[in-house]
């Protein structure tokens, strides 16, 4: 269950009938003895231990057993802490109690607090999850990698393995948060002076019936850039040192109201570009 990724700050209590008193017994968990201001003096406690898991009755498995976060408030006493063997949490600290419970329905009687979590931590919770599972882009272009594209000749690019925006819910005593990841493509030419490209989506893939390179490069949006230097003289590298890169923005809201931002996540790929340069040339036959 989600609560038991909470921090565990107490020990497990287990509570039991005393013998001597089973026949006049209050409900398991309760106070029996009270002194005259009202605190507890005495509960139908046994002597803490570790909750178990009971075996399975003629010979079958074994029921499953959890903590459950419980909706009840337990007696708001401090001995209540002392006679379960309870750290007492911290001040102004909100806390959650959980009981043991199996899946045979069987009462085990053992409970432990949890500090509740707040809207803003167990979002957190489901970033770090969450980022996880955001891949690294795996880019296409046109012209394909490895091959010079030409100057004046728009490149396109496009990230195949695009998630769009993802989305996680988790909840903890009562309290659900959503976290949102919105993918932003950019496009780093990598050519001296070059801007980076802010991408519509996934990129842009070049077809070929669908106009010329240029008005396609021209979209609103287009994930292209065309280059005018040439890679491979005068000092320069063999390839232009491109990247794709796909930031995700995070956002949270809470069943609470309250909502937030939290860390930016990005992933970056290198599309490295050589670039060659096409030069033709003009011969004039003899004037008549």
């Amino acid at each position: 269950m989600n609560a038991l990724r909470i921090a565990v700050v107490a020990a497990a209590a287990v509570i039991a009938f005393p013998s001597a008193l089973s026949a006049q017994a209050a409900e398991p968990g309760e106070c029996i003895r009270r002194d005259p201001q009202g605190y507890c003096l005495e509960w139908d406690v046994t002597t803490p231990g570790t909750p178990g898991t009971p075996g399975g009755s003629g010979g079958g498995p074994a029921p499953e057993c959890y903590w459950v976060t419980i909706d009840d408030e337990l007696p708001e006493d401090p001995t209540i802490f002392v006679d379960f063997g309870l750290e007492e949490p911290p001040e102004g600290v909100p806390i959650l109690w959980q009981s043991w419970e199996c899946s045979d329905g069987r009462p085990t009687f053992n409970f432990r607090w949890v500090i509740a979590p707040t809207p803003g931590a167990l979002a957190e919770t489901v970033r770090g999850r969450l980022i996880g599972q955001l891949p690294q882009p795996v880019v296409e272009s046109s012209p394909p990698a490895g091959t010079a594209s030409i100057i004046g000749v728009p490149v396109f690019v496009t990230v195949v393995n695009w998630t769009g925006v993802v989305t996680q819910t988790e909840c903890a005593g009562g309290l659900c948060v959503t976290v949102t990841a919105t993918p932003q493509l950019a496009f780093r030419p990598g050519e001296p002076g070059a801007p980076t490209v802010q991408c519509a989506g996934a990129g842009t893939r070049f077809a070929a019936d669908a106009g010329t390179p240029e008005s396609q490069a021209s979209s609103p949006g287009a994930c292209t850039w065309t280059y005018t230097t040439r890679t491979g003289a005068n000092g320069r590298p063999s390839a232009w040192p491109g990247q794709a890169s796909v930031s995700w923005s995070i956002a949270w809201t809470a069943t609470t109201g309250a909502s937030g931002s939290l860390a930016a996540v990005t992933r970056s790929t290198d599309v490295p570009r050589p670039v060659a340069e096409v030069q033709t040339v003009i011969e004039g036959g003899a004037t008549p």
